[in-house]
């Protein structure tokens, strides 16, 4: 026998049944959610060239990529991200569309995972791409479109964490150090692994900049923790007090429709991918610790491939969603057919026929591949189902179980 035909690889794994559904289910509500606003559905290939990704803006670790070559050499990759794919078909086959262009997409994403990490390899995206349109306008219709999405797909005591990527990049930008501390520097804020992160820093000294980054842990809650980031810069100018402002305007707006209460505003909030240039933001629903929705502002990234327009858009974990439904029992299992259609020999495209006609008329049923009349109606029994119809030369009989 071979080694593997009997198993998934690594990352990988089958969906059964409620587990199928729950997926499912999940899809044609954030389809209906996104459609409902606007969007339209756009899928891209599996199969992308390296090259799509192999660009620092990416964030994409060259060993996280499940890669192959096509029958001409070329390095190819299963997409690891959505966002990357749409903004090349933005600059492509879109180029000089009505702008803004309003997309969604509902896909499988391939990353590999480091082992024992409880994540998998692949994993199910749904989200929206709102393309060629900037400002606080575009923003608040995504984060309110995301926190729908929360709300409608996860649980009502759904959190979002708001930040802004330009706060934390003016912060390392004023540091006196190399690029490469910089990288340790995002992936300990990243982790949240501030003991690290202490580490690194007491090698830079005392300036404004490493006191509000070592402040980090701390820089969370509500628009008070804006007024505190500003005092803890020392009223120093620049990107950093207008990303907070804009960030105090968000949560203004936030506020005045009701939804503060959903809101905390994290000013450690980074990510790996660093194509964001604005808002980020990011969503939690309760009975699962992962991220199962994930967003910001690029408005550099299109222009990587050839087309310079804003953008704004997230991404939500399906399969996460359809896990929190499994466990919360909302997915019921399929309902137990009302009837059992068996025909004789001789007579089972007539018990077809029969079957089409009864649920046609609404009746649920099923076709019976037992052998004989007596196994049918047992094969019923154990099922549960109350009515078999049995067709033989003598017509059609009605046995109730």
């Amino acid at each position: 026998m071979k080694t593997y035909a009997k198993l998934t690889p690594e990352g990988t794994r089958d969906l059964l049944f409620e587990e199928s559904d729950a997926l499912r289910t999940v899809e044609r509500q954030l389809a209906d959610l996104f459609k409902s606003r606007g969007y339209r559905k756009i899928i891209t290939p599996t199969v992308e060239f390296f090259d799509v990704f192999n660009r620092e803006s990416a964030g994409t670790l060259p060993e996280s990529l499940y890669t192959m070559t096509d029958a001409y050499g070329r390095l190819l990759v299963l997409r690891p991200d959505s966002t990357l794919p749409i903004a090349r078909v933005a600059a492509t086959r879109l180029r000089g569309a009505r702008l803004p262009l309003r997309l969604y997409y509902n896909q499988n994403v391939f990353a590999r995972r480091p082992k024992l990490a409880g994540y998998s390899d692949e994993t199910t995206q749904s989200g929206i791409e709102l393309l060629g349109a900037g400002g606080l306008r575009a923003d608040l219709e995504a984060l309110t479109l995301a926190m729908r999405v929360m709300e409608q797909c996860g649980t009502p005591d759904y959190k979002l964490e708001i930040g802004h990527a330009g706060y934390f990049q003016s912060l390392c930008e004023a540091l006196d150090t190399s690029p490469q501390t910089v990288s340790e520097i995002y992936a300990c804020v990243e982790s949240k692994n501030y003991v690290a992160l202490d580490t690194v820093l007491d090698a830079l000294g005392d300036t404004p900049a490493v006191r509000a980054i070592r402040e980090l842990p701390r820089m969370f809650g509500d628009a008070r923790v804006l007024e505190k980031a500003a005092q803890a810069l020392q009223m120093q100018a620049g990107e950093t007090h207008a990303a907070l402002s804009y960030l105090a305007d968000v949560y203004t707006r936030l506020e005045k429709a009701g939804l503060s209460e959903h809101v905390t505003i994290d000013l450690s909030l980074v990510h790996r991918t660093n194509y964001y240039t604005g808002l980020m933001f990011r969503g939690y629903i309760s009975g699962s610790g992962e991220t199962v929705l994930s967003g910001g502002r690029y408005d550099r990234l299109i222009a990587e491939f050839g087309e310079d327009l804003p953008a704004v858009g997230f991404g939500v974990q399906t399969d996460l969603l359809a896990r929190a439904k499994l466990r919360r029992g909302e997915t019921a299992s399929p309902p137990t057919p009302a009837a059992l259609v068996f025909g004789d020999n001789g007579f089972e495209t007539n018990a077809l026929d029969l079957q089409a006609r009864l649920l046609n008329e609404g009746v649920l049923c099923e076709n019976s591949l037992a052998p004989t009349q007596e196994t049918a109606v047992e094969y019923a029994r154990q099922c549960g189902i109350p009515t078999v119809y049995i067709l033989d030369e003598t017509g059609v009989r009605e046995v109730r179980v």
